[in-house]
């Protein structure tokens, strides 16, 4: 019930409930010493498309001010935690800087692609944490399936070919600053006006974002 009533909550919001597991197994002995109490962790974020139509109405967007989206994910984050008698953590407020990657992979629910980034079992590279919720009761596993396996050994790869610059040439290497570089100096390019394009070739999972987030996650980048 409670997986059910969590991720109910975080879709009001255009969030996901992206993965959940056994805190005893994946907390680090520092975490459990902190939080002797926690018997589950839930990652919630976005995957695919939900999250911008409300956080593009939200205060923090609209302020003007800097980090909208740690701040409007801090705010939310508080909120559901305290409404599930939980303790969020932040991929944002280190260090330390919380191991989400490492947690998401360890439940089975994510691999890490060719480009680098994790893909999700559902979302692909379209999905992003968040916040984590540590929880004080028992949830079952996320999923009853195999660990999920990244597809890309058997994969065309047509995430290779599109990067005007090759910034992912290279195997598990991101190129950032070549890629900033670009995107900043060539205002009308795809990269900029649709967003990645290698990202946008993967053919794993649900579809990507709505085109006005997109376009606000690049100029945010070339802006560095």
């Amino acid at each position: 019930m409670q997986t059910a009533n969590l991720a109910q909550v975080s879709a009001q919001y255009g969030l996901t409930l992206l993965s959940h597991f056994d805190a005893k197994q994946h907390l680090s002995a520092e975490l459990q010493e902190q939080y002797p109490w926690a018997q589950s962790i839930a990652l919630v974020g976005q995957g695919a498309q939900g999250y911008w139509p409300v956080f593009s109405q939200s205060a923090e967007y609209l302020d003007g001010a800097a980090n909208p989206i740690d701040r409007w994910s801090q705010r939310l984050g508080d909120d559901i935690a305290h409404r599930f008698d939980g303790q969020a953590l932040y991929p944002f407020t280190g260090p330390p800087y919380w191991p989400f990657l490492s947690w998401a992979a360890a439940a089975g629910d994510t691999a890490t692609s060719r480009l680098g980034m994790h893909l999700h079992r559902h979302y692909g590279l379209w999905h992003s944490y968040r916040f984590a919720l540590l929880l004080p009761n028992p949830m079952p596993a996320a999923v009853d399936v195999d660990k999920y396996q990244a597809p890309c050994d058997n994969c065309a790869k047509p995430c290779l070919t599109p990067c005007p610059v090759d910034a992912f040439a290279k195997p598990g290497e991101y190129q950032v600053a070549k890629c900033r570089t670009y995107v900043r100096d060539n205002p009308q390019s795809a990269c900029y006006t649709q967003g990645c394009q290698a990202r946008l070739a993967c053919p794993e999972g649900q579809g990507s974002h709505e085109q006005a987030q997109h376009q606000y996650h690049m100029q945010v980048f070339a802006r560095g």
